[in-house]
């Protein structure tokens, strides 16, 4: 219908000028979609057919229906000038979507183009690159990539290393941010449907969070009370008081916030968010910072905390995950490589942990070979110990592995295996 409006039933040259255009764009348009779905429906053999013939015909459309536009053009118009102006620019305009294509496909680096007419060929480059809409081509950014996974009782732990999407996982259950696609579930409840209802279950602890401290301990929380909702005072007081007693800072109440250590400020962050009571625990990073045996504190009063409630902890220390979480999931570059008991994950990096020892000279060619775990020196030689699918040394003997370990296996593996 569009053909036959635009090339036969209008009169106007302005007209079929602008509708060709749309024509042209929306052939384009379906030319996906239409092989997406003829495609997957043939036989193996009438498959490839069909694919060489589509990947032959697509330049023949790309650049000839152009031409026939132009002869139309020229039927109508009768002005050679114009034809030629529209010629050049539309012509211009493919080169330059082509070679943009090109250039994000192949990801071609224009600063290392070498050869005949490099500075030419880098300047028409770098010119393609600076006309915006068909020239410049961004890379679509994927925070999480189809990430499914169902959190109990207890506590929960998301691992993996920074940018991996810890956060931003943590931020979509949260309600913080929207996710672009599929759903997360409450209890049967679509949180997209009912957000306002059921952000007053969970209760999040960002890595980084202000507090007031110049006020002390209690100050700061029986005004956070208030915030909250909670106007009478004797069950504002009631349940300040408890939620000290559940993070172990009763006897801290009265000073200033600004005199506390790292994991203390922790600690009233968690009393905040505690103070309605939350079903739903996430805690992004809390350990990050924190020294030892502040560390075992805050983690070992998250498991208290996990005896009522969902806990969600991420972290990238994975001393921590082993130490608390009855399930660990592990996240890299926004995909799912691994979900189940923290204990099991060592039996992931079986057979591929490799010790042995070599010359000083050798390290440095070692290193550009395989994964090494850490090295130490013993003696005149060095003791390394290395992550490898095969045997990398002929002195290497497998060793039992750790959760370090398998971690760094799952990450250089992708969690293939």
């Amino acid at each position: 219908f569009m053909i036959y409006f635009t090339y036969f039933y209008l009169g106007s040259p302005f007209w079929i000028f602008v509708l060709s255009h749309a024509v042209y764009f929306y052939t384009f348009f379906l030319w996906k979609p239409f092989t997406g779905h003829i495609i997957p429906r043939l036989k193996k053999k009438s498959r490839s057919r069909l694919i060489r013939l589509i990947s032959s015909c697509r330049p023949v459309f790309l650049w000839g229906i152009p031409a026939l536009n132009l002869a139309v053009f020229w039927l109508r118009w009768h002005n050679i000038a114009v034809l030629i102006f529209v010629a050049v620019l539309w012509y211009f305009a493919l080169v330059v979507y082509t070679t943009a294509d090109k250039l994000h496909r192949e990801q071609i680096n224009i600063a290392r183009i070498s050869g005949r007419f490099a500075g030419i060929r880098k300047a028409f480059y770098y010119l393609v690159r600076s006309i915006p809409v068909i020239g410049k081509k961004k890379e679509a950014f994927r925070a999480l990539s189809g990430v499914s996974l169902e959190i109990g009782e207890g506590m929960f732990g998301l691992l993996g290393p920074n940018g991996a999407g810890k956060t931003t996982l943590m931020r979509i259950i949260c309600g913080i941010l929207s996710q672009s696609y599929g759903k997360i579930d409450i209890n049967g409840i679509d949180v997209t449907e009912k957000r306002e209802e059921l952000q007053s279950l969970i209760g999040y602890l960002p890595q980084e969070f202000g507090m007031y401290e110049n006020l002390t301990a209690w100050e700061f929380l029986n005004y956070q009370a208030v915030l909250k909702g909670l106007t009478d005072r004797k069950d504002r007081e009631k349940m300040v008081e408890k939620v000290l007693g559940m993070v172990h800072m009763e006897d801290n109440r009265n000073q200033a916030i600004s005199s506390f250590s790292g994991g203390m400020k922790q600690r009233i962050g968690i009393a905040q968010v505690l103070l309605h009571l939350p079903r739903i625990l996430v805690v992004d990073e809390p350990t990050a910072g924190l020294d030892p045996r502040e560390r075992i504190r805050f983690r070992n009063l998250l498991v208290e905390l996990s005896r009522e409630r969902v806990v969600i902890f991420s972290t990238h220390i994975i001393e921590d995950i082993y130490s608390s979480c009855n399930r660990v999931a592990v996240l890299n570059k926004g995909s799912l490589i691994y979900l189940d008991d923290p204990s099991r994950m060592v039996e992931t990096a079986e057979g591929h942990v490799w010790q042995f020892e070599i010359g000083p000279e050798e390290l440095e060619q070692i290193r550009k070979e395989m994964m090494i775990v850490h090295h130490m020196r013993d003696g005149s030689k060095i003791r390394v110990r290395s992550l490898s699918g095969t045997k990398p040394h002929p002195q290497a003997k497998t060793v039992r592995p750790t959760l370090e370990d398998s971690y760094l296996w799952l990450l250089g593996t992708g969690g293939a295996e």
